[in-house]
């Protein structure tokens, strides 16, 4: 599970996109939902019996940081047309 908090200097757009990728979260009951879907090349692997739910859980929080990671990066490149205005409050 991650537990890094969302950096508060990202706009809101992007707030939100990394908080919903932060709140994505591995089913055990289902372990084929991947992020990325049917065209992950990690599906295959996903569904290797060999591989234990706690290794699935894990490479599936994998995943979710390098989104997260990804969201950040493009915030704070400045040029995502993604990015909306941040209130006065939020920029101060």
């Amino acid at each position: 599970m991650l537990t890094e908090p969302i950096p508060p200097d990202l706009c809101p757009a992007h707030q939100e996109i990394a908080l919903k990728w932060k709140n994505n979260h591995y089913d055990w009951h289902d372990p084929s939902e991947w992020p990325g879907g049917m065209s992950s090349t990690f599906r295959t692997f996903l569904m290797d019996f060999r591989t234990s739910h706690k290794e699935r859980a894990k490479q599936f929080d994998e995943k979710n940081q390098q989104q997260i990671n990804a969201t950040i990066r493009t915030c704070r490149s400045g040029r995502s047309p993604q990015c909306t205005p941040r209130s006065a409050d939020a920029a101060a």
